[in-house]
């Protein structure tokens, strides 16, 4: 029984800094990383993700016991789980590649570990609120099938796209299909590099990308992620700004764009859609993540307590 599912990948993340530094393997993946944004406000949040048996249960099932989290919604598709190197870039991106130690990385893996939408809808609920995915592509088909079960079930769904340089080309991805995918997801996010790419438009050129993302039709909020910058609040008719929110020097970035984005849900969920507390909310679970390679390793009572803290004079500060 869950308000909120945090649904999509897990991988083990081989993390390398710009300059090539490698920081050592953690817990990686969407799935994981909102789970862990959402667990700073909420114990009623269920990871459903794909995984491998031999490798998962030694990691991630402590995490979740230690969080106080079930595992019900952990699916065993195959031995391993990917591991896989994340090296961060110049631009803020990332590039993903094999690991030098031979390590399960491949096509075939990944695909095999791809969410199928009955296995998201069977974790489904009377408690269930929201969902968060990262579908790789606005396939029409697919998205019939959330469309179907968000009427289905009144359930909200946020929709955090994945898109690059090399991405799929016409007919795969282009914007029409982008804006039905969103006006039936209702909920989205995108960060900058995306929406650069998406819009032609300069990343730093933040009130025309807003612009673009408010003509979107019928959607009911977008998270806009703009790095070190913080991010927008966005709704068809506002955009509210919050800065990064630091919980103590900053470590890692890695999972900040999935940990804030699941927590967004939660929060315009919890908030009744309010802009500010919603992107006060993000930043923290963000700030909370970026303070270690790899997730906030064990949600305390005290780091609950900060996070209420801090959310309330954030509030009171950028109300002024």
């Amino acid at each position: 029984m869950a308000k909120y599912l945090a649904c999509g990948n897990v991988l083990f993340d081989s993390i390398k800094k710009i300059d090539g530094t490698d920081i050592g393997e953690h817990m990686g993946g969407q799935a994981m990383y909102a789970t862990s944004g959402i667990r700073v406000w909420s114990k009623s949040v269920k990871m459903v993700t794909n995984c491998g048996k031999l490798d998962f249960p030694n990691v991630y099932l402590p995490w979740l016991k230690a969080n106080g989290l079930t595992d019900e919604g952990v699916n065993y598709e195959q031995d391993w789980t990917a591991h896989v190197c994340m090296q961060h870039t110049e631009s803020g991106a990332y590039k993903t590649g094999r690991l030098d130690s031979g390590l399960v990385y491949d096509t075939y893996l990944q695909g095999m570990m791809e969410l199928r939408m009955e296995q998201i809808e069977a974790n489904i609920d009377a408690d269930t609120v929201a969902i968060y995915h990262h579908p790789h592509i606005p396939d029409t088909v697919y998205f019939n099938k959330i469309e179907k079960m968000r009427k289905k079930y009144g359930v909200r769904f946020m929709y955090e796209l994945v898109y690059g340089s090399n991405f799929l080309p016409e007919p795969y991805f282009n914007l029409n299909k982008l804006k039905d995918a969103v006006k039936i997801a209702g909920l989205w996010s995108l960060n900058r590099n995306e929406a650069q790419i998406l819009f032609d438009i300069p990343r730093d050129r933040d009130d025309d990308i807003i612009a673009q993302l408010q003509s979107f039709p019928e959607f009911e909020m977008c998270y806009y992620r703009c790095g070190s910058k913080g991010a927008y609040v966005v709704t068809p008719d506002q955009a509210v700004f919050v800065p990064l929110i630091d919980i103590t020097e900053s470590v890692d970035s890695m999972g900040c764009g999935n940990c804030s984005t699941g927590t967004a849900m939660a929060a315009w969920c919890e908030t009744d859609g309010d802009p500010l507390m919603t992107g006060i909310m993000a930043a923290i679970s963000a700030g909370f993540n970026a303070a270690q390679a790899g997730p906030w390793p064990v949600y305390t009572a005290e780091d609950e307590q900060l996070a209420k803290k801090l959310a309330q004079e954030y509030y009171q500060k950028l109300s002024q």
